[in-house]
């Protein structure tokens, strides 16, 4: 199985443009088995990055709030995704701060090959 590992999200606001830079980052490894069937069969993965709000117990879960551009991978590697938003976009709590994080879906294309993960929270007032 894949490993998806050190997922980073990054939320950096540029003063007074009203737009916020997401930038979310995570390794992917496969491992030499992984690595033969990959170069064998000529796979390619998807890999996904996806912007999460985390909501408390009221409202019935974690809302997904917006997509990163998906990349193919066919190698071991650390991948960058970024996007900008316009801050409006992550003021989703009706007071006091918004939490975020990043889920990464790792899947190979046609075959049953795959791997998830997420960043820690953050919490940032938007």
């Amino acid at each position: 199985m894949p490993t998806l590992s050190n997922p980073k999200l990054q939320l950096q606001s540029t003063a007074g443009s009203g737009l916020v830079k997401v930038t979310t980052q995570v390794t992917v490894r496969f491992n030499d088995a992984e690595e033969n069937i990959i170069k064998c069969l000529n796979l390619k993965f998807k890999l996904a990055s996806r912007v999460w709000s985390e909501d408390d117990m009221f409202n019935g879960g974690d809302d997904p709030m917006f997509a990163l551009p998906t990349k193919t991978i066919t190698k071991d590697g650390t991948y960058t995704f970024e996007r900008t938003v316009p801050t409006s976009m992550l003021d989703e709590d009706w007071e006091g701060n918004d939490e975020f994080y990043a889920k990464f879906a790792l899947q190979a294309i046609a075959f049953p090959m795959a791997a998830s993960t997420r960043t820690p929270t953050q919490v940032g007032n938007y």
